[in-house]
């Protein structure tokens, strides 16, 4: 393993254990989520207006990567009239795990959840 994919690897391990804050903007609560405690992990995408370019960007991506969502117990639920572009990523126990102002890509959504202990014990238990 190459020293910067280690440094990599242990400054998702630090932001995992201490909730990935990112580049978080204020804006709207998260919605209730007890349906989903323990059954999924839930993408919450604030947005000014569906039609907004970040939102069209992120959606689409998250839309091509269906089977990775269904894989990985992945819903997504978008609040609008948000004051800004917003995506949080909620874990299975309900604790935010990553809150950011910019669209992601499915490839770094997938290595969060990935490195997440919860995941890894699904996948070996598969």
């Amino acid at each position: 393993m190459t020293p910067a994919l280690k440094m990599s690897l242990a400054g998702l391990a630090a932001c995992l254990a201490h909730g990935c804050t990112g580049e978080s903007t204020t804006g709207l609560a998260l919605p209730d989520l007890a349906a989903h405690q323990w059954k999924h992990r839930v993408l919450i995408i604030d947005t000014p207006s569906m039609q907004s370019a970040p939102y069209v960007q992120q959606i689409s991506a998250f839309d091509a990567a269906a089977a990775g969502r269904k894989e990985r117990d992945l819903e997504v639920i978008t609040q609008t009239s948000a004051p800004a572009f917003r995506v949080r990523l909620v874990g299975k126990d309900g604790g935010v795990k990553l809150d950011r102002s910019t669209p992601m890509t499915t490839d770094e959504l997938f290595t969060i959840i990935d490195a997440m202990p919860m995941r890894q014990d699904e996948v070996s238990n598969r």
